[in-house]
């Protein structure tokens, strides 16, 4: 049996993680559960798509990821099992793939037999989504679940591009530190370059390797974990100083 990540806005105050994980255990018992995280903002499917895609690469092939963030729950939108980078991932088609699709196969689940018998409709990451996880845990071909489809839904996200001498991108991210996780790749500041990258009013005009090497009360850009460029302050929240948000414009002029 394989690793089964777990990725919910649930949070841990009611049951439903539990009871999540414990349907899982009953129809996989041999399998490893690991959460990824269950304090996503309630509905937020772009910061469940952006930690799904973070977390991925980290957990060897063969690994089943269930993330079930779904406002549409209940609702006519298909439920989908992606194939990519050696591993299966569980999820509504509701953007929550974004990052992942293009390196892989979807096919959308249109069998009911794994279904749970529930007494509503308010639960399908308990009575739709970890029977599916559960039975790719065990094995089975996700071909066998329905079709191939390649109309999955995606997020509005723009990629990073260049305009002339000026990168643009964008706050992808705002972790729980107050980082600004940018989507500009972190080799479009090569070393020893003088540079202005600019957040919405915020003006950063210095680097630094790690967090610790930033200057008290300067803010400065770091290359980040995930290879890009992250806006930090040392000890403090520069979401919180600076106010920007996830999708707040970045943009990057060297010289």
């Amino acid at each position: 049996m394989r690793t089964i990540t777990l990725l919910t806005d649930f949070g841990t105050g009611d049951y439903y993680v539990g009871a999540v994980k414990g349907t899982l255990l009953r129809l996989a018992p041999e399998a490893r559960i690991v959460d990824l995280s269950h304090d996503l903002p309630p509905g937020d499917v772009e910061t469940a798509a952006f930690v799904l895609a973070a977390a991925a690469p980290a957990f060897p092939a063969g690994t089943v990821h269930l993330a079930v963030v779904d406002p549409g729950v209940g609702s006519a939108r298909r439920r989908l099992v992606l194939s990519a980078h050696g591993q299966r991932f569980v999820a509504p088609d509701n953007g929550l793939l974004t990052h992942l699709l293009a390196a892989g196969t979807v096919h959308a689940v249109a069998r009911d037999d794994l279904d749970l018998p529930a007494p509503g409709e308010t639960f399908h990451g308990r009575d739709r989504f970890a029977p599916v996880a559960a039975a790719l845990a065990g094995g089975l071909d996700p071909a066998t679940f329905g079709p191939e489809i390649t109309d999955a839904l995606r997020l509005p996200i723009p990629a990073p591009r260049c305009e002339g001498e000026v990168a643009i991108g964008r706050v992808a991210h705002i972790d729980r530190f107050g980082n600004l996780v940018t989507d500009l790749p972190s080799g479009w500041l090569p070393a020893g370059r003088a540079f202005t990258l600019t957040c919405g009013d915020l003006v950063v005009v210095r680097r630094a390797r790690w967090y610790e090497e930033i200057p008290a009360g300067e803010p400065a850009a770091v290359p980040g974990s995930l290879g890009t460029l992250e806006l930090s302050l040392r000890d403090d929240s520069l979401a919180a100083r600076s106010g920007a948000l996830r999708g707040t414009e970045v943009r990057l002029r060297l010289g």
